[in-house]
């Protein structure tokens, strides 16, 4: 995967003509989870060649539960096409993205999807709009982000990381706690070959190896509760980003501009290894 490159140009005539005024259901048409962005048993691989010499992997993790399905759809219809064009406006040479989407693993059919990381306009909309919004979610103060921690740590292969050194990028979006534990019965039923069961802090560490993890949390209904916060700011520290419920649009400016401080931060720490040589 990740042939191609980004369009703006062409993303942007295809949000106008197929995805601006068109009606939500008619564009995420899956009605259960596709079967290629089932996550048992793979490994998404974000791979340079020579077309993409040098690549930034990143992946998108979006809250697909009731409340949230407003995010993914904002995107399409609107944001997505200025979010790239930030990113690539920055000079940053090819970010692959992929899409994933999480729900809640104790009671929804598809607690995640894993899109490919994709490096062209076509190709990323294709897997963020095979997302199957489910619209679950449980009453147990809580959905299962950490399932997108698990899919980065375990589940992925990217040449930035095994052959650069260079840490990848991981951003949640949703307006709930995250679910604190996961048991091996559980991931394995997801992702197959889970041996132990892992607490979300655990499996955080296992995606910190080789990621830089942010979660954004939308100020909706749980989003603006105490208990939300304090779940997220105990898990991730500074890493944890607030926005108002008010306007998707912030969504999509924050991802650029993580992105955006991503690439810089690869490239200071790429010049200070050059100066100690």
């Amino acid at each position: 995967m990740g042939s191609g490159f980004y369009s703006y140009k062409t993303a942007s005539m295809r949000r106008v003509s197929l995805y601006e005024e068109q009606e939500i259901t008619r564009i995420f048409v899956n009605k259960s989870m596709p079967k290629s962005m089932d996550p048992s048993g793979v490994v998404r691989e974000c791979c340079e060649n020579a077309e993409h010499p040098e690549v930034m992997p990143i992946i998108i993790g979006l809250d697909v539960t009731g409340s949230m399905g407003h995010i993914p759809a904002n995107l399409i219809k609107n944001d997505f096409p200025e979010v790239m064009k930030k990113i690539l406006d920055e000079g940053i040479p090819c970010p692959q993205l992929c899409f994933t989407a999480y729900g809640d693993h104790t009671c929804d059919s598809a607690p995640l999807q894993v899109g490919q990381f994709e490096a062209s306009d076509e190709l990323m909309e294709k897997w963020l709009t095979s997302i199957y919004l489910e619209g679950g979610g449980g009453g147990n103060d809580g959905e299962s982000t950490s399932l997108v921690h698990y899919f980065a740590a375990f589940h992925t292969s990217c040449d930035a990381i095994t052959k650069r050194g260079e840490k990848g990028l991981l951003v949640t979006i949703g307006d709930e706690p995250n679910l604190r534990f996961y048991t091996k019965s559980a991931l394995r039923e997801i992702f197959g070959g889970a041996q132990v069961d892992m607490t979300a802090e655990e499996i955080l560490e296992a995606a910190r190896k080789n990621w830089e993890v942010y979660h954004i949390n939308v100020l909706d209904f749980s989003g603006r509760l105490k208990g939300t916060k304090d779940n997220w700011k105990n898990l991730l520290g500074d890493h944890y980003i607030e926005v108002d419920s008010n306007s998707d649009t912030n969504v999509s400016n924050v991802i650029a501009c993580l992105a955006i401080e991503h690439y810089q931060r690869i490239k200071g720490n790429l010049a200070s290894k050059q100066q100690e040589r």
